[in-house]
């Protein structure tokens, strides 16, 4: 089982935003509506009427989500990806009103909540997650989490910069 988790290049890796480079084209959200059969599991956030960017889970740790479902409908896989089981999900909110950083669209579709898989079908094939295959302006992009940690793109880059932006 090692063996097999040690070919999956995805492992360890995040979508990074490097909130500077979005143009707010939005090419990331219908890349994963049309991904994910008419279901829009990409949220966005707005900072203060300035700047408005994509959301995506950030597959935590100890997912604060996975506790909060009271059916069991969302899982932690051995790769580290946290997924939903649609076919188990009730479309109660629970995860949605747990995640701390608001990441699970609260809106119903198909009575379920839409969660970030990160496309993990695409990634078994070896690609990237859609959004950031589409994104136009290179501000998606699929990097290991201690290269972003160590680059300080960790998250939205508009925190680091003074005045007015600063959220």
């Amino acid at each position: 089982m090692t063996e097999m988790l040690e070919e999956k290049q995805y492992i360890g890796k995040r979508i990074i935003l490097d909130i500077d480079r979005c143009i707010n084209c939005r090419s990331c959200e219908t890349a994963c509506f049309y991904s994910h059969t008419s279901q829009k599991n990409l949220a966005s956030a707005e900072a203060m009427v300035i700047a408005e960017f994509p959301y995506h889970c950030r597959h935590c740790e100890e997912p604060v989500c996975l506790d909060a479902c009271p059916r069991d409908a969302i899982e932690r896989r051995e790769d580290g990806v946290i997924v939903r089981h649609k076919f188990k999900c009730i479309g109660c909110g629970s995860c949605a009103l747990a995640c701390p950083f608001g990441a699970i669209n609260e809106v119903l579709v198909r009575k379920i909540i839409s969660k970030c898989d990160l496309c993990i079908s695409r990634l078994e094939e070896g690609q990237e997650p859609a959004c950031v295959a589409t994104c136009t302006s290179g501000a998606l992009q699929f990097v290991a989490l201690d290269k972003a940690i160590d680059s300080k793109k960790w998250g939205a880059r508009i925190i680091a910069k003074p005045g007015m932006h600063r959220i």
